[in-house]
């Protein structure tokens, strides 16, 4: 691992520790929160926290992983991509569902509180779409491993010393 990729993890990896101790402070927060609003803005800060702590230790394991049985790695590649495909199209019918449904529920209410969160949650949804669309087809057309080799399809191992 070069010098850049040893900085770029440390940098992931003081960004997942934040990330956790920010999750723990939000957690008691939430705990000691009484009025149901604030409970629910706190548990949606709580949730990306702990959703980006995953996140970035994720990133750390795909740029450190290097698969080196070529021929499992790429059938592996190839059933979690179908796999992702599927996933995502069942995904973008339910979100497209909870989407009108939190349209039909902001017209029924005159909350300004319920009013704002219902339409952060339909705006979260419709986010959510664009981004796993984008991240799905950078997926779908990535190379196995960051590491470069001869051909985009090579599987680069590590060298033992």
């Amino acid at each position: 691992m070069g010098t850049t990729d040893s900085e770029l993890i440390e940098i992931l990896q003081k960004q997942s520790e934040i990330e956790k101790k920010t999750l723990t402070k939000l957690s008691i927060a939430e705990e000691e929160a009484s009025e149901i609003a604030v409970k629910l803005i706190l548990m949606e800060l709580r949730l990306d926290s702990w959703k980006h702590q995953k996140f970035l230790e994720g990133i750390v394991d795909l740029l450190l992983e290097m698969p080196c049985d070529s021929w499992s790695a790429k059938v592996q590649r190839y059933v979690d991509r179908v796999k992702v495909e599927k996933t995502l199209n069942e995904l973008i019918r339910a979100e497209t569902e909870m989407m009108e449904l939190a349209e039909k529920a902001i017209a029924l209410t005159d909350d300004p509180i319920a009013i704002r969160l219902l339409n952060h949650l339909r705006d979260d949804e419709k986010y959510h779409r664009k981004e796993i669309e984008e991240l799905v087809r950078i997926i779908q057309t990535s190379p196995l491993q960051s590491k470069k080799a001869v051909k985009g399809s090579d599987i680069v191992c590590a060298t033992e010393d």
